[in-house]
Formats: C-alpha cells, structure tokens, sequence
C-alpha cells in the first residue's frame, strides 16, 4: 500500500482538516481475492478503503451484512466497518495495515495488526494529516523536511530496536501494532483495537490435548499463509523450525489437495562446515519426493549494493547478500509468497517458566529441565542454561518497582561497556536512555512465561528483524510471511504452561511432540544447530577493507554528530594496519557506522544532522 492524504478529491471540495483529501494507490495483488479487486475501495456511501495485507478470518466476516466469501478483504474490511463502526478492527485477524476514510463523519482511521506483519506511517501537518506504507512516500512531498530523529536513531542502531511509534525520522511515526490512529478536525488520538489478554490461561487434562490443539492451530497458521494467487515458497534450513513449515505445508497441499505450487528454497553452505545442514535437506527430498531449490553460499557480503538496500529499507540496515540470493530466487521461480521460520525460537523454546516451577517449589523439576537443556542443545556453552536461570531468578525476586530503579542505575554503569565509544558519549546517553524507559510496562501477567511470550511478540528486536527480511523481500515484489508469529498460535502458547511447551524438558517438546508423522524424525530430533560464527567472521573481516573507504574524510556520521571523530579515524588507522587488538570495535559491530553513513547519505543531503 502506499497512499498519501494529498491531491485534489474526485469532486475538487476541501475536506480535510481545510486541506484537501485524495489517495494514490499501488496494489501488490497476492491473495486470490486480490486479482479482479480495484483499490482504493468506495462505498456507495462514499467510504474509502485501503489495504495492504491478508485477513485470515474471512469466512467470520463473510457472515456480516452486505459481505459474501467471495469478496475481497478490503470489501471485508468495509462490511466490517459497516457492522461495528470505529471498532471494526478488532474484528480483523491476520497480517494488514489499512486506512479508512469516512467521508461524511470527516474521519480517518489507520490501523495495524498486533504483530507488525505490515508497516504504516504518518506525518501530521498544519491542516493535513499525510500517511503511507513507505516513508520515502512521505519524503517525497515538499511540505515534508527530512531530519533524522536521534532517539529513534540511536535505538534502532545501538540497541536493534525498533520503536512501536518513532521512526528514524523526526515528525515521522509509525502506527503502533494493534493500535488504531483516528484523525478527525478536532486532533489525532490513538488507542489500542486488540492486545493479547495478560490473564488468559488454557489447562488440559491430558499433554495429548496440549498437543492436538497446538498441531490444530499450526497447521491453521500454515495454510493461512499458504493463501496465494502464485507458486509459495518456504525457507528451508533444514532445521527443526523452517523444515516443520514445508513438511506441514507440503502435507497440507497432499492431502487437502490445495491449488498451490509449493516451492521449497535452501541457502547451502561448503559441506564439512559448521554451517552445512545438507542432509537434513535430503531427508526432506525423500520423504516427500519434493526437490528443494539449493541457493549456494560460502560467504556473506553486506557491502554489495548496500546503498540501494538501505534506501529501500529506510533504516540503517545492512543485509548479508545471501540473504538477498533466497528472494532472488523465489522471485524467478513465481514465487509472490515465501513463508519463514523466523520467531519459532521466541515462542516455542522460552525458559521463563523455570520461575514459574521456582515460584511454586518444584526445584526437582527445574534441575531435570536445565540438565535435559544441556544435553538437547549441545551447541551451547556447558552451563549457560543454569546462568540464564539464576538471572532470571534475580530479576522475578524484588518487587517491580525495585527492579526497574536497579535496572537502570547498572544500565548507567554498564553503558560504557554495552556502547562501542566510537559512537558520541550523546548519543549513546540517548540510546541508554530509550533501553532503561522500556521497562516502565504495567501489565499484569498470570504467568512469567505468558510475560515472557508477550515481551517476545511485542519485542523491537524482533520487530527490527521481520522489518528488514520483508523488506528485502519487497525489492523482490516477495511477501514474506510467518507462521510462528500467527496471533491464535502465540495466543495459545502463552496461556498454557511453559513446561507443557518444553515438555519432559525437551527443547520445543511440544513442537516435536505434534510433528511426529509430519516431521522426518532425523530433523524432529535434532540435537545441534548450524554455526555460522566462523563465516560470519571471515566475511566482516573482508568487510573492513571497505571501511577506510567509507568513512574516512567528511564522512556524515561524523559531521552529524553522531560518531566520534577522533576514535574513528584512530579506528580506521588500526584496520588498516590489519590490527584489531581487544578494545577496539568488535567485528560483529563494524556494519554498524557503515549503514548509518550510507542511510545519512540516501535520504539527506551534506548540510544536514541531527539537531
């Protein structure tokens, strides 16, 4: 979607807010309902629609007046609006971001749904409110002046993490996930259309209940996301999360018979490394006789047409360009759907619940778990596991109140540490800051593990994540979908215990428990996980010979104020004598100051910084 409150309307009156009310619309037509459909969508009653996504509940809303299973969502969206007026939203499931404008109330509402599948933005301006699904659409108009905002800067770039309404951009905002913005001639609020509920819990009598339901609700996720006018593809690593999705996908297709080429796509590493999970790939090709498109890789290269993926991202990103290779691919293939295995770890391998069992005096329980961690996840260093308890335990112990003053007093301390010191002590006070106010939440969970699965699900991280894969997706016109961050899955997953989730304390016991049949046991009890250290490592250091070229000079990072000109062009002299001596920035943050540059370069011109 991209659509903008500027231009003339069809009948040249002044609407909104004494400016002018029109929308430009580029339809991605993915979904089968989206092929014959024309966007935006007006009403007889002159209400206009716009939407970018896929609505998962369909035939719920196809019961409501003027509304049929045949309609498209955005006809569904309007049925729903119809129904329930500004509370339409909390009747839509699945992955959007829309607009609505109800000409004769002079409203405009957007919305997202809660997990942030779709992005949407705003710019509020004397007597006109501007919104699009990319900002540069934003930027393009005059009215709007390209600043970067330095809060939102330093937590995307030193802390990974996006925030829920402030962009990178200064007077830029996002619309929060699950929350609706309503801009009428009296102002702009905005408030929450639907929210996970902190206090549901689900208790079965027997784990094979646990079980069916959870294999119910993922096979519903998968073939919600299988819903597609072209070829679909799924990531395949060969490992316990992506291989589930195409197993249950391919499963799905088999016996449901659904119209849908299915397209399995892997990135290979050099067999004999750390990285090659190749026969995991074939055990998949046998059991369902379906070749898996291989995409080789033996290194990573975040600098190739880095520029160009940074402007289309709108972030200071860089991306390995492997990862580009996999959408290259699908898109060749016909592939306008890839569905990923991402997130799977947050929701189905969470050990918060271990305070829970601590909480109720199950110390036998939590000593069996840890050890059967250990032994299940033999990649992890001897011990970590029973340290990450301990820290736990230390943070669920004091009241809340306490926590969050000590949280961040040692934020303070540790900030030096956590902050590489070639950024400006300013703007790593800024990025201090952000962290230490994110922990003034006050909801109320009925578990530690409901907390934690909730924290995963609204985390930035991982918001910044799904941002940056479908939007490299997108330069291949691919849409990226995940099945493990369905709402009624992670819904489900949060009301239950958490040791029924890691049942026996096996790492995503229930998981493995559910995808017996589906899964080939060889994956389904896999005891490792693929170590990309040492490439990564090889390639960062390819990277660094880049850098002088990069950052040396006037660089904009620097006249920005931003990063450290002293310590940079110290850094710059040390990579080039090919010295990297402890206390100098870590290979793995080196990317850092280079996609910050490039992202100062692509959307502002030499004079400008951050004020």
């Amino acid at each position: 979607m991209s659509a903008a409150s500027s231009g003339p309307p069809p009948d040249g009156e002044d609407v909104w807010v004494g400016s002018s009310f029109g929308i430009g619309y580029r339809h991605v037509r993915v979904t089968p309902a989206s092929l014959d459909e024309e966007q935006p969508l007006i009403s007889p009653s002159d209400t206009v629609v716009c939407f970018d996504g896929r609505l998962d509940n369909r035939e719920e809303l196809a019961r409501l007046r003027h509304a049929s299973a045949a309609v498209s969502d955005a006809a569904l969206v309007l049925a729903a609006y119809q129904e329930y007026g500004d509370g339409f939203a909390a009747h839509l499931n699945g992955d959007f971001a829309l607009a609505l404008f109800d000409w004769s109330r002079q409203q405009l509402l957007l919305a997202r749904d809660v997990m942030a599948a779709r992005s949407l933005y705003y710019c509020p301006l004397p007597g006109t409110l501007l919104f699009a699904s990319e900002i540069k659409c934003l930027l393009a108009d005059p009215r709007v002046s390209a600043k970067p905002d330095e809060d939102g800067l330093a937590d995307f770039v030193l802390n990974n993490w996006v925030d829920d309404h402030r962009t990178c951009f200064k007077g830029i905002y996002s619309v929060p996930p699950g929350q609706l913005i309503v801009a009428t001639r009296d102002g702009i609020t905005r408030r929450a259309h639907w929210a996970f509920d902190p206090t549901r819990e689900i208790r079965f009598r027997s784990f094979d209940e646990y079980r069916d339901c959870f294999r119910s609700l993922f096979e519903q996720s998968v073939r919600r996301r299988l819903r597609s006018a072209s070829p679909a593809g799924v990531t395949v690593s060969g490992g316990v999360d992506s291989s589930a999705i195409f197993c249950q996908a391919a499963t799905l297709v088999r016996r449901e018979s659904l119209p849908i080429a299915l397209q399995g796509i892997a990135m290979t590493f050099p067999a004999g490394t750390a990285a090659d999970e190749q026969m995991f790939l074939d055990e998949i090709e046998r059991a369902y006789d379906a070749p898996i498109a291989r995409v080789p890789a033996s290194h990573l290269e975040f600098l190739t047409n880095a520029g160009a993926v940074i402007r289309h991202l709108e972030t200071p990103s860089l991306v390995p360009h492997i990862q580009t290779g996999i959408f290259e691919h699908a898109s060749r293939a016909g592939c306008r759907v890839v569905l990923s295995g991402f997130f799977a770890d947050q929701v189905l391998f969470d050990r918060g619940y271990l305070v829970d069992l601590a909480c109720r005096g199950h110390w036998m329980k939590i000593r069996h778990d840890l050890r059967e961690f250990a032994a299940w996840m033999t990649e992890v260093e001897p011990g970590f596991f029973e340290q990450e308890f301990r820290g736990r335990m230390l943070r669920a112990v004091p009241p809340r109140w306490l926590f969050r003053v000590v949280k961040r007093r040692v934020d303070r301390w540790r900030a030096n540490a956590r902050y590489p010191a070639l950024f400006t002590k300013a703007f790593r006070e800024r990025a201090r800051a952000c962290s230490s106010a994110r922990f003034a939440a006050s909801e109320r969970f009925v578990t530690v593990h409901a907390e934690q699965l909730y924290r995963h699900a609204t985390a930035g991280h991982y918001v910044s994540s799904i941002r940056l894969e479908t939007g490299v997706g997108s330069m291949y016109g691919v849409d990226v979908r995940y099945p493990f961050r369905d709402r009624d899955l992670v819904a489900f997953l949060m009301a239950i215990p958490g040791d029924i989730v890691n049942w026996q304390g096996v790492p995503k016991g229930l998981f493995r428990h559910a995808l017996s049949g589906v899964l080939p046991d060889a994956i389904r009890d896999r005891r490792w996980k693929a170590d990309f250290t040492e490439l990564t490592e090889q390639s960062v250091q390819a990277d660094r010979a880049d850098l002088p070229r990069l950052l040396s000079g006037n660089c904009r990072v620097v006249s920005a104020g931003l990063v450290d000109g002293k310590v940079l062009a110290e850094m710059l002299k040390t990579i080039s004598a090919g010295d990297n001596r402890e206390g100098r920035l870590p290979d793995w943050r080196l990317p850092d100051p280079v996609g910050l540059e490039l992202w100062l370069r692509s959307f502002f011109d030499s004079s400008a910084g951050a004020d």
